[in-house]
């Protein structure tokens, strides 16, 4: 959970002395590619929920399947490019 993980990392960062939270890098399963673009819409947003509002780096689990249709890829893109957490601009 990208909760938990994040409190992984600010744990070892204050153990290791280092400042600030860090950044987490959250993955899409690529396969999730090949369904609806509702179901990439959903998936991707309750990743980004998760991660927060900065420090994250989105991206698809293993890459991109060569059979993807460059629509749903571009969708994708689109969601996390157009995603806004709450009171942000």
């Amino acid at each position: 959970d990208m909760a938990e993980g994040r409190e992984r990392i600010a744990n070892g960062r204050a153990k290791a002395g280092l400042d600030g939270p860090g950044g987490v890098q959250g993955n899409l399963d690529p396969g999730i590619l090949f369904g609806s673009q509702e179901t990439i819409k959903e998936r991707a947003e309750e990743i980004l929920k998760k991660a927060g509002p900065t420090g994250h780096v989105m991206n698809l689990g293993h890459g991109i399947e060569a059979a993807t249709s460059e629509e749903n890829a571009n969708f994708f893109i689109q969601t996390v490019r157009n995603f806004r957490h709450e009171g942000q601009k």
